[in-house]
């Protein structure tokens, strides 16, 4: 009978304690990357610190952090290859 009357003071004791903890809050989820204004069709996104270009409609296309708009003949001259080694054209 005591031990139970201890573990319900017991209880009663660091209930409160429990009850005030708040959840840690959640980090803010990143912004969603925008697209580089000048682009379009005909033109492919090269991300001038990989050399890697991306077609219009790509996931990358304009949204790398280092890069510029050009043709895909001017990417290939400028040393630049399609993602995964593919081309844009048809």
């Amino acid at each position: 009978m005591r031990l139970r009357l201890y573990l319900a003071t017991a209880l009663l004791a660091f209930l409160p304690a429990l009850a005030q903890t708040a959840p840690a809050p959640r980090p803010m989820p990143k912004p969603a990357a925008t697209t580089a204004p000048g682009g379009g069709p005909g033109k492919v996104w090269v991300n001038t610190a990989t050399r890697v270009y991306h077609c219009y409609g790509d996931r990358y296309y304009g949204k790398t952090k280092d890069g510029e708009y050009m043709t895909e003949p001017a990417a290939k001259v400028a040393g630049a290859h399609g993602a995964r080694n593919k081309t844009c054209g048809k």
